[in-house]
């Protein structure tokens, strides 16, 4: 059975992001997007790999897709995403994970793996 990466997939890893973090994406922009990205890479990369034209992506490659996605989210969303407050706080990170999700569907070809990490 092969399952499609869809926004649910990385929705999950970002509900795991430390609240200090979610916090860092109003002050820290940069540092906060790359550390999510690469945090979204190692999780989302355990069950699927990114192609492009049948080839494996490096994982920077994809990483730099995911901290694309974040920049185009807007601040207002962003500062709801680091919010305690929790329906605002789910809505922002459906929002991120939508932008995410269509980052990389956009520019990868996401191929499930059975095994963890790409192993097959």
């Amino acid at each position: 059975m092969e399952r499609a990466l869809n926004a649910a997939a990385i929705r999950i890893p970002l509900m795991e992001i430390d609240d200090d973090l979610r916090g860092m994406l109003l002050s820290d922009k940069t540092r906060a997007s790359a550390v999510i990205s690469v945090h979204l890479f190692l999780r989302v990369g355990r069950h699927y790999q990114f192609r492009r034209g049948g080839e494996k992506v490096e994982m920077d490659e994809v990483v730099g897709k995911i901290v694309d996605a974040i920049w185009r989210v807007p601040e207002t969303t962003l500062a709801e995403f680091g919010g305690q407050a929790t329906r605002p706080r789910a809505a922002a990170t459906d929002v991120i994970a939508r932008e995410v999700f269509l980052g990389l569907s956009g520019a990868f070809e996401a191929v499930y793996v059975r095994k963890p990490n790409g192993g097959g």
